[in-house]
């Protein structure tokens, strides 16, 4: 019965893509984003991170954002490309860590806030503390500033 309702029938095409116009206050996003990074010199890292910012913004690719990015020195295109982005526009998801990988971090991060709670003869930290904590982790993990220290993505 199923093939009968079906046999003759197609699916129609996706709807035609709406350009979105940008409002200041995402053009003015997209402007700070990009200014924080080198057009000449963007790694994959930079790429992901610009793509992470504008996306979370509700930010569409179209010519809008394209010709923003292009008045700063920046090509969406190339962008897009580096960051791993798909032509649906979707970044395909980050590699997953093992148990192992996050008991190991998880080991090191008690060990350092061990050592600095023995340090200052106290049960709390300091913003320094933690920005300095933080800091040797990204550090033994090869962890990019930006980065996420545990990917929770399933």
């Amino acid at each position: 019965m199923i093939n009968s309702v079906n046999s003759g029938m197609s699916m129609p095409p996706p709807p035609p893509k709406q350009e979105q116009n940008l409002t200041e206050e995402q053009q003015t996003l997209i402007s700070e984003t990009l200014s924080q990074f080198d057009a000449d010199n963007l790694s994959q890292a930079d790429a992901m991170s610009i793509v992470e910012t504008i996306s979370q913004a509700g930010i569409q690719p179209g010519s809008g954002m394209e010709a923003i990015m292009a008045e700063l020195g920046f090509d969406a295109k190339t962008i897009g490309d580096l960051a791993g982005v798909s032509e649906q526009g979707r970044m395909p998801p980050p590699p997953k860590q093992s148990s192992d990988e996050i008991s190991s971090m998880v080991d090191y991060l008690t060990e350092l806030m061990e050592e600095k709670f023995a340090e200052s003869n106290s049960t709390s930290l300091s913003n320094d503390d933690k920005e300095q904590i933080l800091s040797q982790v990204f550090e033994k993990f090869g962890i990019d500033d930006g980065e996420s220290i545990i990917n929770t993505t399933a």
